[in-house]
């Protein structure tokens, strides 16, 4: 068994062990995991999701708790959470922040976070949280779109030229993909990873996709879908 698998069992024995109110079988509120392509709506989709089902939404703040844990500025710790999907360039978050924190010890508190949310419920944004959350009580959604379609996407809201937001899209999305490998052993691309995925290149709005991922989310909190995660 891998030094990676050891590590995350370790930290879902502690998060099992603490028994705060609700638990990842039959959280308080539903449960919501968003991957997503660049450009490819799925931040929009994330924020619609929890207006329509009154969830929080845990993306920065997710950052914020993690730095919490960690006794840091959640500012550093973005060095750390988005330098590890580059190669693991941890002697840039040392050199910045002063200080060490192993890999390990990220990964470890990335997981005891999660997973303490997905006990509560809410929309949780990347940073591999539907591996965390693979027999929660959870929906996992991927969001994805061509690199090229999304670029124009962007380019049309403003955020630049179609050139530099294709050359954008294909980092980011590289990024997030080596960031959830580095972390988890698990590839992006990998449909049973997740419950529904969704390509969001031919809509030019995300509103049917919320309303069936509100219907997905509300069945599995009720026990309707995926029945064997009630235990």
């Amino acid at each position: 068994m891998s030094s990676n698998v050891l590590q995350v069992i370790s930290a879902m024995a502690e998060v099992a062990a603490a028994q705060p109110q609700g638990t990842l079988h039959h959280p308080l509120k539903p449960l919501i995991t968003i991957s997503r392509d660049y450009g490819s709506g799925g931040d929009i989709i994330a924020t619609r999701l929890c207006q329509r089902l009154d969830l929080p939404l845990y993306d920065d703040e997710l950052l914020r708790k993690v730095a919490d844990r960690l006794k840091d500025a959640p500012a550093t710790v973005r060095l750390l959470d988005e330098g590890i999907g580059r190669a693991k360039d941890m002697w840039f978050y040392r050199l910045f922040a002063g200080r060490e924190i192993g890999f390990d010890a990220y990964r470890d508190t990335l997981v005891k976070v999660v997973m303490s949310l997905g006990r509560v419920g809410g929309v949780i944004v990347g940073r591999g949280a539907h591996v965390i959350l693979t027999d929660a009580c959870a929906l996992r959604v991927r969001i994805a779109g061509s690199a090229e379609i999304c670029a124009k996407r962007m380019a049309a809201a403003g955020h630049g030229t179609e050139a530099s937001e294709l050359e954008k899209a294909r980092e980011i999305n590289h990024r997030r993909g080596k960031f959830v490998w580095e972390m988890f052993n698990s590839r992006l691309s990998d449909a049973h990873a997740f419950d529904v995925t969704t390509n969001t290149d031919r809509m030019d709005d995300f509103e049917d996709v919320v309303d069936m991922l509100v219907s997905l989310a509300k069945g599995i909190h009720a026990g309707r879908v995926l029945r064997s995660a009630g235990g």
